[in-house]
């Protein structure tokens, strides 16, 4: 982003964690003025709103009411933005076993939350020509799987958008235990792909998917099971596997401020790591550079859009 006045921004999932210190390191960068929190609760919001002012000592913070499992309350929170975005950071996600439960529109709540409300809220902008220069979509390095905290990386026969589709309504797991952690690679990775597609189809503009890495603070793991809740907070931190809350949410500050960061990529840790410098995901997998892999999770997506 260029050194001018006015630049404005919405931010998902930013009344805690990674989205409120993006929306606190952002409002300490002279150019912003205006940042929306996008959050379900309102009373949450304005918590964090409040305590978002008296930390930056800026008073351009304001709430847009917006559930990103609920499509209708995303066009509603897009149509309660004042004007156009410069930028648009989409961070609300979850994990957990309760995100496999479907969501009204047929798809799971990993799903929703992380890409289809993002899906909606970023191509409604881009219908209406109201984003200006760059969207980050928050990634994970969970797209390649995670060895040491035994995650496996999504596999694909055939990368068909019949085949992305089975993961996007669940039924990927028919028959058998879903595995959570699995959907939840797989989601970040059909993510990844809709970002690269949207690249190539608006080369005015930054499309960019940046994993915050393991980050201590926030409430990624609350859903977890106590074994998992309590390696997250103690043990990984301990064990040099994780970094603090401000670190990951610099990486998508970068992705809205950086122009060096390229269109259409993936940026995330380094190969077997879940910290460190970002690097380009398609030089570990090239799967996330095929075009033909990216119109599939393009069209799969849209399946489940009314």
């Amino acid at each position: 982003m260029s050194a001018l006045p006015g630049k404005t921004v919405l931010i998902t999932g930013a009344n805690a964690g990674i989205g409120k210190d993006v929306a606190r390191q952002l409002a300490l960068r002279p150019e912003m003025a205006r940042i929306y929190l996008a959050c379900r609760n309102r009373e949450r919001a304005t918590a964090a709103r409040a305590d978002l002012e008296a930390v930056t000592g800026r008073r351009i913070f304001d709430v847009v009411l917006m559930d990103v499992t609920d499509l209708g309350s995303v066009r509603a929170g897009v149509a309660a933005i004042d004007g156009s975005l410069d930028a648009l950071v989409m961070n609300a996600g979850v994990i957990g076993p309760k995100t496999m439960d479907l969501t009204a529109d047929g798809v799971t709540t990993v799903f929703a939350t992380n890409v289809l409300g993002h899906v909606v809220l970023l191509e409604g902008l881009l219908k209406e020509d109201r984003l200006g220069e760059v969207a980050v979509l928050a990634g994970s390095e969970a797209v390649r799987g995670v060895p040491k905290l035994r995650m496996k990386g999504p596999t694909f026969v055939s990368h068909s958008a019949d085949e992305l589709a089975t993961v996007i309504d669940g039924s990927y797991f028919a028959g058998k235990k879903a595995d959570f952690n699995l959907a939840f690679g797989q989601v970040k990775y059909i993510g990844a792909l809709w970002m690269a597609y949207l690249a190539r189809q608006h080369p005015d503009r930054r499309f960019i998917t940046v994993s915050p890495g393991n980050t201590t603070g926030t409430q990624a793991a609350s859903d977890l099971p106590l074994p998992m809740r309590i390696a997250a907070k103690y043990v990984m931190p301990t064990l040099g596997l994780a970094h603090k809350l401000d670190v990951g949410a610099k990486r998508l500050v970068d992705g809205v401020t950086d122009p060096t960061l390229s269109s259409g990529v993936f940026y995330a840790s380094a190969a077997n790591t879940l910290k460190g410098p970002l690097f380009n995901q398609a030089d570990f997998l090239p799967d996330l550079a095929n075009p033909s892999f990216q119109d599939h999770a393009n069209e799969a997506i849209h399946r489940f859009i009314t």
